[in-house]
């Protein structure tokens, strides 16, 4: 085991099995192709940021992009996992409550900056300080369970985007945690993040055609697939059951440009008495969100700056929101579309994405807002 999977085991992150989330990789967001690209084409997958990450590039510098592509992720994993004890986010982590300024590196920055700029937008529903909250469900790991609600009230008071400061002097940048044991949670915006740095560097090597697939949750294609086609995803049905090797699925979009990232309550999450625990947690309750919601879906157009952050985070705070507040969100942000599959299994779809899923599965239906 390396010192990546061993601190994200100690320190409660890490999924159960990478069998599982290669599974999700293939089977959540599915790409549809088959044949043949030209010589330049190239695959690689890696796990990095606590999830398997697939690249592909067609044309003559796909090699050299995917890989060059690689060591970038690693540098942000290096800054914003909070499981590495010498990574900015736990540097900063460790030094909350005592105001002192913790030097970040640029990646950090930028991503604290743009996460609190959403926080304000989503009137919290968008935190990135959640991490003493899950750390203590710990969902996904072998240390799940139901806190008691002394215990939550308690990390409750370690949270709050508004005691997370950031600030740049003389071409450095710094960040400071303003109660004691609060902690950053990069989780829900470190690849989306990642996603719009790969973009830069395929676009530096020209490239036209190809996936960017940030462990099946977070997606970029370029182009087309190997028959010159849009690419074809799957997007799993929230209820199938399984696990995403089942390859039930609740419908299928094609994909051409632009960044999609997903999340729900079935991606991580356990059972007690008949009551689903998932991952996604209020920032206004500090437990699993109950606003209806059970899947999100959420599309921002290419030409929306930091699409990968933005696509990332909207879709933890729609579902945070619900469907009204969430889908209002989504219409209220030009290039952003999506939907939003309530527990009642109807799609409140955002219009412009509607036309966009096809083969609706069994037992679903689809409201145009």
């Amino acid at each position: 085991m390396n010192e990546r999977e061993d601190a994200a085991n100690k320190h409660g992150t890490a999924p159960r099995a990478w069998g599982i989330a290669l599974a999700v990789l293939l089977c959540l967001l599915i790409a549809f192709a088959t044949g043949t690209w030209g010589r330049g084409a190239y695959e690689h997958s890696e796990v990095v940021m606590d999830t398997v990450v697939t690249l592909s590039a067609d044309g003559n510098s796909g090699e050299k992009a995917v890989k060059e592509s690689f060591i970038r992720m690693k540098e942000i994993e290096a800054a914003s996992l909070a499981a590495l004890s010498d990574s900015d986010a736990a540097r900063v982590s460790a030094a909350a409550g005592n105001h002192e300024w913790i030097s970040i590196s640029h990646d950090l920055y930028y991503m604290l900056r743009f996460s609190n700029e959403w926080s304000k937008r989503t009137d919290g529903a968008w935190d990135v300080t959640m991490g003493p909250v899950t750390k203590l469900w710990g969902i996904g790991t072998d240390d799940e369970r139901i806190p008691t609600a002394a215990e939550i009230a308690k990390v409750r008071e370690r949270t709050g985007w508004r005691y997370l400061e950031i600030k740049e002097e003389d071409g450095q940048f710094f960040a400071r945690l303003m109660k004691p044991g609060m902690m950053l949670d990069l989780g829900g915006i470190a690849k989306g993040y990642a996603l719009d740095e790969v973009r830069k560097i395929y676009e530096r090597y020209g490239i036209k055609n190809g996936l960017i697939n940030l462990g099946a949750s977070t997606l970029y294609a370029y182009g087309h697939n190997a028959k010159g086609k849009p690419w074809r995803v799957g997007l799993k049905d929230p209820r199938a059951g399984g696990d995403a090797a089942d390859g039930k699925l609740l419908g299928v979009i094609s994909l051409s440009g632009g960044a999609l990232s997903t999340s729900g309550d079935y991606e991580r999450f356990f059972e007690r008495d008949g009551v689903r625990y998932h991952h996604i947690m209020d920032p206004k309750t500090g437990s699993p969100a109950r606003s209806g919601a059970m899947a999100v879906t959420i599309y921002v157009s290419d030409s929306v700056e930091d699409s990968g952050m933005l696509s990332d985070i909207l879709t933890t705070a729609a579902f945070v929101m619900g469907p009204e507040k969430g889908l209002s969100l989504m219409e209220s942000i030009d290039g952003v579309t999506g939907c939003i599959v309530s527990t009642d299994h109807t799609v409140y779809a955002v219009p412009g994405f509607d036309g966009r899923i096809e083969k609706l599965s069994d037992g679903y239906h689809m409201i145009r807002q």
